[in-house]
């Protein structure tokens, strides 16, 4: 009996701190995450539906920043099922085996009035990278915006495998674009 009390003093606390969690992070209604791969040399866009995470901001001091980012890869959107089951499967995301994309920064830098440079880990299908992204960040009244886009490999990450790795059909080069509103 004392252990099941423990337990749910436990599990309530943990839910208190996920509840302040979620309202001091990004505002994902307000927020967008866009990319643009190239398919036989025309421009095809997506995005992602639903993502969250947390950005902690120090304009005094951008290195005490810091985001991590949690995108659902269900999420896709192309307004096509077809090629959203496509993406979802095997040969690209294997949303069955890795249903989460996952950003952790690890250095922020001021690089003049309101650009940064954030670098951090993308961890897609359990293979991380270090990359850096460029941003502009603008306070508006109680929320950040930050927006930016950098360009990532496909390959690097093992996304379209089999007929879609030809960079021929589908070019390695991804553009990813967002905006981010969040509360500090």
């Amino acid at each position: 009996m004392k252990n099941r009390i423990i337990k749910l003093l436990l599990l309530n606390s943990l839910l208190g701190l996920f509840s302040t969690y979620s309202l001091a992070g990004i505002i994902p209604q307000q927020s967008k995450l866009l990319f643009t791969i190239k398919q036989e040399g025309a421009p095809v866009q997506g995005e992602f539906k639903s993502f969250d995470g947390n950005i902690h901001f120090d304009d005094s001091n951008p290195k005490a920043s810091h985001a991590h980012l949690v995108v659902a890869l269900a999420s896709v959107d192309f307004a096509s099922q077809e090629t959203e089951d496509e993406a979802k499967g095997k040969n690209w995301f294997n949303i069955a085996l890795f249903p989460n994309a996952e950003f952790t920064s690890t250095n922020i830098v001021k690089t003049d009035n309101q650009h940064y440079q954030v670098e951090g880990i993308l961890s897609i299908k359990n293979i991380k990278k270090t990359i850096k992204i460029p941003l502009v960040l603008t306070h508006q009244g109680a929320q950040y915006v930050a927006d930016g886009q950098f360009v990532l490999s496909r390959g690097a990450f093992q996304i379209g495998q089999g007929v879609w790795a030809d960079p021929d059909t589908v070019a390695d080069a991804v553009t990813v674009q967002f905006h981010m509103v969040f509360t500090n």
